[in-house]
């Protein structure tokens, strides 16, 4: 592995058993839940964050090998840093039916070091959201997409399931990331129909314990099914017509064309209708209002420049806040409190994640109202306040977008430009800039949307943990 990289990881305590490495003091990050043949742990190390695997020496070497090759053909997968082996005395076993025999086996231990891709979603995450038709079949659809690409770049994954694919969501597009390729097989072109169809028949039966794993997280009645044929069918479905469109994009291209290519994934759907105006009662004004009026107000209590197309909606956020405010404290609220105690518990918070997740194409006021109308339509049919970061993640899943290829072939393009950084990374689109941000901010807290990523998910959870008002 890159001398960088090592530094990294050379502290950690290789000599003790993955299983055994948090209670040794090593922040994990949860990423993935799960079962898994081996055990694998996500960590984060001087910014950079890396998934770890224990298995063989021989096996942790073919995986880094089919990682590299995979890379090299422009699939997204975990990134391959490299390989830890470590020696360790042989193992003894009794044999079977001859009492006091034992036979050794080598108990020498290989790691797989691979480097997770920004913004992938934790499935600890993933796994507390409604999973309505759907969220499943945003998802399904974005592994159909890998699939695709791995089989048409000849890549037999050999043990598809969606506890082997992280999913990120950039902006308006969710991508599906492989994350596991030790029962990879290689081919120089696209596998045959018949290893095609052997990936999606393991794919229907992954599902089956998938779907138990679910419904034990969520605590759900033992009839109650998470995942069934109905989804199976539709994986099979998006696969065949996802692989079709793949047939019509992977002609000849000018090398102009990909290279001048700004966004490999078009969003098709329009926004939804932006935050209805609940409160309106307490909303509407008796006295006529001068042209930024509500502009300059909320500048006054908040130090904030909303654009004057969104003043009046921010500023009926914050009258009906109050309202809320002043019925659960019985007291009485000023609009300059409920302006504060709002921009503290949503507004920062919610800022700071489109600072994760937008893209330069999207207009961060659309966003940030209809994820406010998003919160409070999950609440009030859960019955309960939903946590801001579960209502943006349910928010992206609905609005994002996948199952298409746009008009070159995404692997085309990340082979281009592999050389000079992870195929994740190349197929991840412009994010939004900082300075689009920074007016929505008060001058203390603009710093924070200019940190980079690994530091901004270091600071989000010190903002979320403070308790918001109960509003629902």
């Amino acid at each position: 592995m890159s001398a960088d990289d090592r530094h990294r990881v050379e502290g950690l305590p290789w000599d003790i058993q993955l299983e055994e490495w948090e209670s040794h003091g090593v922040p994990v990050l949860v990423v993935r839940r799960g079962d898994s043949r081996h055990p694998v742990i996500f960590v984060e190390r001087q910014g950079a964050r890396y998934a770890i695997k224990e298995t063989t020496p021989r096996m942790a070497e073919r995986e880094i090998r089919n990682l590299r090759e995979i890379e090299h053909r422009g699939i997204p997968a975990l990134s391959p840093i490299g390989t830890v082996l470590v020696s360790a005395p042989p193992i003894a076993i009794e044999v079977p039916g001859l009492k006091g025999m034992r036979q050794y086996i080598n108990g020498d231990r290989g790691y797989t070091v691979t480097r997770l891709a920004p913004r992938v979603v934790p499935h600890v995450l993933l796994y507390r959201l409604p999973l309505t038709k759907r969220t499943k079949q945003r998802m399904l659809s974005a592994v159909a997409v890998l699939m695709v690409e791995l089989h048409e770049h000849g890549v037999y994954w050999g043990d598809p399931s969606l506890a082997n694919a992280l999913i990120r969501i950039d902006g308006k597009q969710i991508l599906s990331i492989m994350a596991d390729a030790e029962t990879v097989e290689l081919f120089p072109g696209p596998i045959s129909e018949g290893l095609r169809e052997q990936d999606l028949a393991q794919f229907g039966e992954s599902l089956a314990w998938q779907a138990e794993d679910l419904r034990q997280a969520k605590g759900l009645p033992e009839d109650v099914q998470v995942l069934d044929d109905a989804d199976y069918r539709y994986f099979c479905q998006r696969y065949r017509t996802v692989r079709r469109e793949h047939s019509r994009v992977t002609g000849p291209h000018d090398l102009n064309t990909i290279y001048h290519t700004q966004r490999l994934f078009r969003a098709m759907g329009d926004w939804r209708d932006i935050l209805s105006e609940k409160a309106s009662s307490a909303m509407h004004q008796i006295t006529p209002i001068l042209p930024g009026w509500y502009q300059q107000r909320i500048y006054e209590m908040l130090h904030v420049t909303i654009p004057r197309a969104y003043a009046r909606r921010f500023y009926n956020l914050i009258i009906g806040h109050q309202a809320i405010m002043s019925k659960n404290e019985e007291r009485a609220v000023s609009v300059e409190e409920a302006a504060q105690d709002w921009y503290e518990s949503y507004h920062l918070p919610t800022i700071l994640m489109l600072r994760q997740r937008l893209t330069s194409e999207q207009d961060p006021m659309q966003a940030y109202f209809a994820i406010m109308q998003h919160k409070w339509e999950m609440s009030l049919k859960a019955g309960y306040e939903i946590p801001l970061d579960e209502a943006i993640l349910d928010w992206e899943l609905l609005t994002a977008q996948t199952g298409k290829l746009g008009p070159v072939d995404p692997a085309s393009i990340a082979t281009w430009w592999r050389q000079r950084q992870p195929v994740a990374a190349v197929l991840e689109p412009p994010m939004i800039e900082s300075d689009e941000l920074d007016p929505l901010l008060s001058t203390a807290e603009r710093p924070l949307v200019h940190l980079d990523l690994p530091q901004l998910e270091q600071e989000l959870p010190k903002i979320l943990n403070k308790e918001p008002s109960d509003e629902e």
